[in-house]
């Protein structure tokens, strides 16, 4: 008996030990790196391997997303989801080297200022994007500037010789491959979002090509006005975001409110019936009754709460990779901790004062219970609202920020359902919602104020961090729906060149028109939202 026990219980002994072992090699590394931080001018080998670390933790993020989807949404479509956790960092990974990390960190081509004297600072310049692509040539005399060097005895830190200069200026110790790492983590990270907003019902190849374009293009443009040296927000509206509240978060949710917009619900949620987009036929009664019948309900909440943990973990390097100073880390980490603790608490108090509210109102009766699936996005919501202060703000005001994310998560998920949007996991609640609340507490910063290169009041701040989330949300949405939209006109055109038509109901106005053409474009049909889309990889 014991014999078979042990025959059924060693894989996983094996696997912790493992993970033991393997945690042992993260330790001598860290030890190692330390004992040879000479703390040389050039390069310090403990910043290395802390954003490195940082990196690989905000990379395992990735991991808690996926699980996180796949538990809120309906079983048949698990394989799809997990193929797109998968998909979208490898996307993500190609379009970030290619276009996306120029754009955001290069040096811009029309300020001389980033190319010119490296130790000058000069103020008032703005900045709109970087240099476009990674390889650029001067002339004929010099050869092309490598987008990342291979270390070298006079060139430790890996970079150019132009083209990134603020980016070193910005990170002297560190070298130019450990920030294009844990920066493509952060990308990566934004993508993801909105996966989970439009999931069940997004065709896998119209969340590919969305995934490139935002990566590549639309993150990185935003990221370097708040995040490069002179980029705009950032010199003209003295614009704070720490760790990615506005840049990461209201990015991606942003996106995925126009997605999960122009999408519509799932098959009869609010009211939505797919059908009316398409000519009826003989078959569409029938296929109604069977989407009606179709439950929406959470399947497996272990996996969600498993993945909110990961995300948990995770967040730990995503903020604390993001100082500059290593003597800060144990302190973000301390803020970015109680504001996620604060912030499940407040979601699941808030539950029986929900019901208690529907009932008073509308006549409306819930049961009351603490809610997992609040619990689990009030955690995550606590860590969006510290991003973009963790390291500004004491150790109460993180309190404040995870209760008022709390809430914002409850109240937001009520907001959507109003506006008859279909988010399946909450990420638009958790990441858009909370990224602006996260944005705005940037102003009850009451340490770390040197962040400031100017003295402002409470209102003063406010009023910046306000213009420049409303600046990042609204060209990010407009951004989005014209992508969105040309991505599924593409799409449905080819569908009908490879003979899938898809009959349409053209009856409205052009932009009716439009919106129909492209949603058909990224939506999967009827038939395959009632089977879920796994059926798709299983052939």
């Amino acid at each position: 008996m014991v014999g078979k026990l042990m025959d059924k219980n060693w894989f996983s002994r094996f696997r912790f030990f493992c993970l033991f072992l393997g945690t042992i090699v993260v330790l001598i590394g860290c030890q190692t790196a330390l004992a040879n931080d000479g703390g040389g001018d050039d390069f310090a080998a403990v910043d290395n391997v802390w954003l490195l670390l940082a990196g690989a933790l905000v990379f395992f993020m990735n991991a808690g997303f996926a699980l996180l989807e796949a538990g809120f949404c309906r079983s048949n479509n698990s394989i799809n989801v997990l193929a797109k956790n998968l998909i979208v960092f490898c996307v993500a990974a190609i379009a970030f080297l290619m276009f996306g990390f120029g754009l955001m960190f290069g040096d811009s081509s029309y300020h001389s200022p980033c190319r010119g004297d490296f130790e000058q600072k000069n103020e008032g310049i703005e900045s709109y994007h970087g240099h476009f692509s990674p390889t650029r040539e001067y002339n004929e005399f010099e050869p092309k500037s490598q987008f990342i060097l291979r270390p070298e005895n006079d060139n430790p830190l890996g970079y150019p010789s132009k083209g990134f200069s603020c980016l070193q200026r910005t990170f002297p110790k560190r070298s130019i491959a450990s920030v294009f790492f844990f920066q493509l983590a952060f990308a990566g990270t934004a993508a993801t979002i909105v996966s989970g907003a439009v999931a069940e019902r997004i065709r896998f190849w119209a969340f590919f090509w969305f995934s490139s374009i935002l990566v590549g293009f639309l993150y990185p443009i935003v990221g370097h006005w708040v995040w490069s040296e002179y980029g705009w927000l950032k010199q003209g509206f003295n614009f704070i975001d720490f760790a990615g509240s506005t840049v990461v978060h209201t990015v991606g949710g942003t996106a995925a409110l126009a997605g999960a917009w122009l999408l519509k619900p799932r098959s009869y949620r609010f009211g939505y019936d797919p059908q009316e987009d398409l000519e009826k036929d003989e078959g569409s009664e029938a296929l109604s009754r069977q989407l009606q019948e179709e439950p929406y309900a959470q399947r497996n909440l272990t996996s969600a709460t498993l993945g909110c943990l990961i995300l948990w973990l995770g967040w730990l390097g995503f903020n604390g990779g993001s100082t500059y100073d290593l003597k800060e880390v144990g302190y973000i980490i301390i803020t970015t901790t109680i504001s996620a603790a604060t912030g499940g608490i407040i979601a699941i108090v808030a539950t029986p004062v929900k019901a208690l509210w529907y009932e008073i109102l509308s006549n409306y009766s819930e049961t009351g219970k603490p809610d997992l699936s609040s619990l689990i996005n009030g955690i995550l919501g606590g860590l969006v609202g510290i991003t973009a202060s963790a390291a500004y703000v004491d150790v109460f005001t993180a309190i404040f920020i995870g209760a008022v994310s709390g809430v914002v998560v409850i109240v937001g998920g009520e907001l959507l359902k109003l506006m008859k949007i279909d988010d399946p996991v909450g990420a638009i609640p958790v990441h858009l919602f909370c990224g602006c609340w996260g944005t705005i507490a940037v102003s009850f910063s009451l340490t770390g104020t040197e962040v400031y290169e100017k003295t402002y009041n409470f209102l003063e701040r406010l009023e910046w961090q306000m213009s420049g989330w409303l600046i990042v949300f609204i060209i990010t949405f407009l951004v989005s729906c014209i992508i969105w939209i040309f991505i599924g006109v593409i799409l449905y055109l080819f569908d009908r060149i490879t003979r899938q038509e898809r009959a349409l109901s053209l009856q409205g106005n052009l932009l009716e028109k439009i919106a129909r053409v492209s949603r058909q474009g990224i939506r999967v049909t009827p038939q395959e939202e009632l089977q879920g889309s796994d059926g798709y990889w299983e052939n």
